[in-house]
């Protein structure tokens, strides 16, 4: 369902989750970023687009999980790891980047990555910011933010471009000295 509100500023929303997906925080292995947290948040997209998800609300699932698993072996690089990155990072970890967070059954919160089993058993369930669900819910402007995080977090070209800017600003300045 395309819901589209009346009095929301769509454009508004989209800059502000835009300049936050930016700012998420990936940990490297051997120099190069890992990208669960990208791609759970692109399998997350995918569910509300398909209709798994119809609440704010994401518990780890068959579907999230599988999906998860689809995408992370066609974004992330192969000299990264033995294996994917298990979904209980990204889910566990992209609450510190402010707009995901994480509802427990009881006083659980845990300080370190906890294991699959131990969020299934203590994580109710997982939300987005009520902006964020809300501007997911348009499917237009689901789109343009599935493919930001595409080009900006998931892809490479978006550093061949930001290098070729650099270099061009160094050939300038090299040609008026």
């Amino acid at each position: 369902m395309n819901r589209t509100l009346k009095y929301y500023n769509y454009a508004q929303c989209y800059a502000h989750y835009t300049e936050r997906i930016m700012s998420v925080r990936q940990a490297k292995i051997r120099g190069e970023v890992i990208v669960a947290k990208p791609v759970l948040m692109l399998a997350l997209i995918d569910g509300i687009g398909q209709g798994v998800f119809t609440n704010n609300r994401f518990t780890l699932n068959e579907w999230l999980e599988e999906h998860y698993l689809l995408l992370i072996r066609q974004y992330a690089k192969e000299s990264q790891f033995d294996k994917p990155t298990d979904i209980s990072n990204p889910f566990w970890h992209l609450k510190t980047d402010g707009f995901w967070h994480l509802q427990y059954k009881a006083d659980a919160d845990k300080g370190t990555t906890p294991s699959k089993a131990w969020l299934k058993e203590n994580v109710t369930f997982a939300y987005f910011d009520d902006d964020l669900w809300t501007l997911l819910q348009n499917e237009e402007w689901r789109t343009r933010l599935r493919e930001y995080i595409v080009e900006h977090k998931l892809t490479s070209h978006h550093w061949l471009r930001r290098l070729s800017e650099g270099l061009a600003t160094i050939a300038a300045i090299m040609l008026v000295a």
